[in-house]
């Protein structure tokens, strides 16, 4: 162990869903500690966020800083650089365990993890990893100024990612699988209207090739194999939760967490907030509120359990 010292409340992650409920557990009269490898999450990956309440047009690593400096107005003790790998609970009071051994103590323990982006799992796609193919367009978009991309992925992520794709590369290829696009409608109406957007519907990645760069990829539509030259390919097709930090939790067939109401598992004293849990659509306001649902009643499951 790390020290003696037995924390009200250790919350777990370092994007809106954790910051909210870290907060909200300090100001109920909890003694806090957050863990995190690093903060800001997803957010980071975000180009512009348009609909977070109280801001019109902010960046996505602008609102994370906007986080921290927040969550830091309040003495709340930080251990960052490190992932958690194991919450067990051997008696009433939690373990959390980070991969470098190190191990903290709390009556309850708030995951707000979040998650990872997911993969194709398609040929090429670990070959050309960081050398055409990539799964954060606002990261290395600015990489193909003038030239020809795919997004894959019609969803949210592929959506916000071919918006603002088109306003860097030459041509930008939309492989939808399902044939549709889903997400914001304002951000689906300029995708549709973007003169140098071409969305392909009913289609799948199949294979991406090339020599030591990315030249292209097959994709299959209508039972054909065909071609698509591109040098740079963007899978933006949603995320896994990391939620394979310990064995105490039930989760549904996606990974996610499941939680009641209260945001708490099935373990009393642990709860589960934001993108990590099978609750509620995958929005920041939507993280943030969980959070401070997370920290209140973890706050109060302490203070229940203290009289």
């Amino acid at each position: 162990m790390v020290e003696d010292k037995i924390y009200d409340v250790i919350v777990v992650g370092g994007a809106s869903a954790a910051q909210s409920a870290a907060i909200y557990a300090k100001r109920a009269g909890r003694s806090v500690l957050v863990i995190a490898d690093e903060y800001g999450g997803q957010i980071n990956n975000t180009d512009v966020v348009e609909n977070y309440l109280g801001f019109k047009h902010i960046s996505g690593p602008e609102l994370a800083d906007k986080y921290l400096e927040h969550m830091r107005d309040y003495d709340i003790d930080e251990e960052t650089g490190y992932r958690v790998t194991d919450i067990r609970r051997p008696d009433e009071v939690f373990e959390v365990e980070r991969e470098d051994g190190e191990e903290y103590r709390g009556r309850s323990v708030v995951i707000a993890t979040g998650g990872h982006r997911r993969k194709l799992g398609v040929p090429g796609e670990e070959e050309f990893a960081n050398k055409g193919v990539g799964y954060c367009a606002v990261c290395d978009g600015p990489l193909y100024q003038g030239e020809e991309v795919a997004v894959i992925g019609g969803g949210y992520a592929g959506t916000e990612a071919a918006d603002y794709l088109s306003d860097i590369a030459e041509k930008v290829y939309v492989l939808s699988r399902s044939g549709v696009l889903k997400g914001e409608q304002i951000t689906i109406d300029k995708v549709e209207q973007e003169d140098n957007v071409e969305i392909i519907r009913e289609a799948e990645a199949a294979k991406f090739y090339g020599e030591n760069l990315l030249e292209g990829l097959k994709y299959e539509q209508d039972s054909e194999i065909k071609d698509l030259e591109v040098t740079g390919a963007f899978i933006e097709i949603g995320t896994v939760p990391n939620s394979d930090i310990t064995d105490l939790v039930e989760k549904d067939d996606s990974g996610r967490i499941k939680v009641d109401e209260e945001m708490e598992t099935g373990v009393e004293g642990l709860y589960a907030a934001g993108d990590v849990n099978d609750v509620g659509v995958q929005q920041l306001q939507v993280s943030a509120g969980q959070g401070c649902q997370a920290g209140l009643n973890a706050a109060d499951y302490v203070k229940q359990m203290k009289e």
